[in-house]
């Protein structure tokens, strides 16, 4: 929109505080140097739902879509040009957008659920998806679908409670360096690992955010989330550094 974005994000392996960062990061750095312009981007902390996929991911959708027509800014959802709109429509969108997830909740056969898009798109809404219940204020979905929500959460907050300083110093242990060595703008892949490992555990057993890691090693969030992609791509390959990672868990379990 002319102030502010909205996005309908399906989250795998990569969280999404991850993706709010590179766009606070990496995207907003690259925009800033193409239109010669300084400081945040992006205003304010985000606010996110979580949304059950049916029936409530259509209603979310044709929210986002009609915003630009309930603006006033066009006359029809498909002339927007930063919308994903008339991608829906078509049986072929861009390689850069999968459109499956939504149009399979339409239709099996591609080109007749674009065509049910359009029709349900051109119908009066039966429930607004601002009139959505919303639970505990970041689930909108049924009660069920919210339990289950609130259950994992707190089985994985009982699993693990460590605080930053507590990962990060395990972490720094093991490397056999100091944390003050870790939070200052040296350069080294030694040092840069280590914060890697941080922000992989953090995120992953504590659900620490790379942004509150970032800012507890004083480090640009990118180049954090660097650091954290680098690591993960090569826990797969490397056995080293999984027997590593397990050993630093196993201290902190023994703390």
């Amino acid at each position: 929109m002319t102030n502010h974005v909205h996005l309908a994000l399906e989250t795998g392996p990569v969280p999404l505080s991850r993706i709010v960062l590179a766009l606070h990061g990496s995207y907003a750095q690259g925009f800033n140097q193409r239109h010669h312009r300084v400081g945040h981007l992006f205003q304010g902390r985000y606010k996110a739902f979580l949304v059950q996929k049916t029936p409530y991911l259509l209603a979310l959708i044709r929210y986002i879509h009609g915003n630009p027509v309930k603006a006033g800014i066009v006359r029809d959802p498909w002339l927007y040009p930063w919308s994903s709109d008339r991608f829906y429509r078509r049986e072929h969108p861009p390689d850069w957008l999968d459109t499956r997830g939504l149009l399979e909740l339409l239709g099996a056969d591609p080109g007749r659920a674009a065509r049910r898009y359009r029709a349900w798109m051109g119908r009066s809404e039966t429930e607004p998806y601002e009139d959505l219940k919303l639970v505990a204020h970041i689930v909108k979905g049924d009660q069920s679908f919210a339990g289950a929500v609130f259950k994992g959460a707190r089985e994985s907050e009982r699993r693990r409670t460590w605080s930053i300083e507590q990962i990060a110093l395990a972490a720094a242990n093991k490397a056999g360096i100091g944390i003050e060595e870790l939070r200052n703008r040296s350069l080294s892949s030694d040092r840069a690992h280590v914060r890697g490992v941080v922000g992989h555990l953090a995120w992953k057993h504590s659900r620490i955010s790379l942004t509150k890691v970032a800012e507890f090693f004083r480090r640009d969030g990118s180049i954090l989330v660097r650091d954290v992609h680098r690591l993960e791509g090569e826990l797969r390959r490397r056995a080293a550094l999984r027997k590593e990672l397990a050993e630093i868990l196993e201290e902190l379990d023994s703390t």
